[in-house]
C-alpha cells in the first residue's frame, strides 16, 4: 500500500498543532482522571503530536499504534527524546483493525481510546471492524474520543476547499493548501517552501479521505459494543463501552 506520508511526513507536524490544541479540553474531560495504572489506546497515532498531548492531560500508559513508517519513525524519535514520554508511551506498528487483535495490543484492557484525524482513511467496513475490535479490548464503561466532520452531510469539497495554512521556520515560509479533486473524497495536498517571495520547491500529494460525520459514525456503531455517549464540542464524539 502506498504511504502518502512519504512526502507529507516532512510537513505534517507544521500544520497539526492547532488542530490538536482544539481537542485539549475534550481530552481532559475524557481522560484527565486516569492514573498510571490505566492504559489508553491511540489509534493512528501519526507522528505523535496528539500522543504527546494525550500524555500531558492524563497519567495513563499510552499504546500508540501507527502503520506509516515515516510517521512511526518521527513518533518513536519524539518518544525517545523525552524522558516522561519514554516511560509512558509504547509505540507499535500496525494497521487497524488487524493491529488491535495483535497480542501486543489485545493483552490488556483499556480505560479509553483515541481515534483522531484518521477515521476517513478507513472504508466503512474497516471502520465497523475497527470499532468491533476496540470494543473487545476496552474495560466496561471505557470512553473513546473520535473526531468527525463537524456538520452532518458535510462533503469533502466543503472540508478542504479554500483551506490554506502558513508557518515560518527560521528564514523559510511553509504554505499548505488542500485542494478537492473531482472524485468524492479525493484531494491533493500542495506544500510550498519559500525564501522570502522566492519559491524554493513544491510538493504535491494526492489521496483520499472520507468526511465521516457524527450521524454516519453513530449508524456504524450498533453491534460493536460501543455507543455514543456525548458530543462535547463540534467535530468530537465520545463513545462508551456498553
Amino acid at each position: 500500500m502506498v504511504d502518502e506520508y512519504e512526502v507529507m511526513g516532512e510537513f505534517h507536524d507544521l500544520f497539526m498543532r492547532d488542530a490538536w490544541e482544539r481537542l485539549r479540553p475534550a481530552l481532559v474531560g475524557a481522560f484527565g482522571r486516569l492514573g498510571p495504572g490505566d492504559a489508553v489506546l491511540d489509534l493512528g497515532a501519526g507522528s505523535g503530536v496528539g500522543t504527546r498531548l494525550l500524555s500531558e492531560v492524563c497519567a495513563a500508559q499510552v499504546v500508540a499504534v501507527e502503520p506509516s513508517l515515516v510517521h512511526r519513525a518521527i513518533l518513536t524519535a519524539r518518544v525517545a527524546d523525552d524522558a516522561r514520554l519514554s516511560r509512558q508511551v509504547t509505540v507499535l506498528e500496525g494497521r487497524v483493525p488487524e493491529a488491535i487483535r495483535d497480542p501486543a495490543v489485545a493483552r490488556r484492557r483499556y480505560a479509553g481510546f483515541v481515534c483522531a484525524h484518521m477515521l476517513g482513511h478507513l472504508s466503512s467496513a474497516d471502520r465497523v471492524a475497527t470499532f468491533e475490535a476496540v470494543g473487545g479490548v476496552l474495560a466496561p464503561g471505557a470512553v473513546g474520543l473520535v473526531t468527525v466532520a463537524p456538520d452532518a452531510g458535510l462533503d469533502q469539497a466543503a472540508t478542504y476547499d479554500d483551506l490554506t495554512e502558513e508557518r515560518a521556520l527560521g528564514e523559510l515560509r511553509y504554505v499548505a493548501r488542500y485542494v478537492p479533486e473531482g472524485d468524492a473524497g479525493a484531494y491533493t495536498s500542495v506544500y510550498e517552501v519559500y525564501d522570502g517571495d522566492r519559491l524554493l520547491r513544491t510538493e504535491r500529494v494526492t489521496g483520499s479521505f472520507e468526511a465521516v460525520d457524527a450521524a454516519r459514525l453513530e449508524a456504524e456503531l450498533p453491534g460493536t459494543g460501543l455507543s455514543v455517549a456525548d458530543r462535547p464540542v463540534t467535530g468530537v464524539v465520545l463513545v462508551r463501552k456498553d
